[in-house]
């Protein structure tokens, strides 16, 4: 076992741990990306943390030639410290120390972006004329079709949901009539179901999804936001996060403000937590977290939300 190529070593974690593919891919690409600065002869055995430290500062330690973001570094090191540890827990390596232990780099952490209400409505009137546009021309526009799309970004306006769970939304996971959406937990972060009730802003928006996927004979099981079905331009199986993030790419360019799907989540925790009546609990149950911690984080408290309290002093 000694000898373990740092592939070899990857194969037997994957082995080990029950993962999701995607998170095996995730894995399988950190360690790629170390393999690249190592050299495909090494063995994981033979890797020192002088060589994860030359490797830090080859990657983040020139602020003029930086080639990665402190956050992606500390990334990388999470994942392949895992790795290690497997190994080494397991018998796999005849070390003692893990060389990616205690290598990861502070971060300045920022405020989480959020959405103005102005930039909502300015995005809600490009897709509202992008959908008129399409009906009058009754050919495709950039965004298209409008009307899925404005089902999608109202999806996320309304629910704080993460692009993954949308994607792995089926009809079977809204209830238009008791006015609910079950979040499976298979696209979850954290691997827990959730609940997330249909307001009533919402309820139409989805009402029409449901009612085109009913036409188009969808299954009960099968991908809801699936633009594809809907589309004269995709030709995919499956809506993929590629094609989420090229809609918000044209989106924000129409808009000249950046919106993404984890935005609406920012911008649902900040707008929950300025009601009088702000709940944690609450907030903390519709983003569907399992820590108070990692709602807290999606918080953004401003300048007037602080007023207040020091004009009440």
């Amino acid at each position: 076992m000694s000898a373990l190529s740092l592939d070899e070593l990857l194969a037997v974690f994957l082995k080990d741990r029950w993962l999701r593919p995607a998170t095996q891919k995730t894995y399988a690409s950190r360690l790629g990306i170390f393999k690249s600065y190592m050299g495909d002869d090494v063995l994981a055995c033979e890797v020192t943390r002088d060589h994860v430290l030359e490797w830090r500062e080859h990657s983040i330690g020139n602020v003029f030639e930086r080639r990665i973001s402190e956050i992606t570094w500390n990334n990388y090191v999470r994942h392949l410290r895992a790795i290690y540890k497997h190994g080494i827990d397991h018998g796999y390596l005849p070390i003692m120390k893990n060389p990616f232990s205690g290598v990861s780099v502070s971060v300045y952490k920022k405020k989480k972006k959020v959405l103005t209400k102005g930039q909502i409505k300015l995005a809600r009137e490009c897709l509202m004329l992008s959908e008129k546009l399409e009906q009058v021309k009754a050919k495709p526009e950039r965004i298209h079709p409008a009307w899925f799309w404005r089902v999608v970004f109202e999806t996320f306006y309304h629910t704080g949901m993460r692009l993954r769970q949308l994607l792995y939304l089926t009809p079977g996971d809204v209830n238009v009539r008791d006015r609910y959406i079950v979040a499976s937990s298979e696209g979850a972060k954290n691997r827990v179901e959730h609940t997330i009730p249909i307001s009533t802003a919402l309820e139409p928006h989805l009402k029409m999804l449901m009612n085109s996927a009913r036409v188009m004979g969808f299954e009960r099981g099968e991908q809801l936001f699936n633009v594809n079905r809907f589309s004269e331009r995709h030709r995919s199986e499956k809506m993929n996060t590629w094609q989420v993030e090229r809609f918000f790419d044209l989106l924000s360019e129409a808009c000249g403000c950046r919106i993404t799907p984890h935005r609406f989540r920012h911008t649902l925790g900040t707008e929950l937590m300025r009601e009088p009546d702000r709940n944690l609990h609450i907030t903390k149950a519709l983003l569907g977290h399992s820590s108070v911690k990692t709602t807290l984080e999606y918080v953004h408290t401003d300048v007037e939300m602080l007023r207040p309290h020091l004009e009440n002093r």
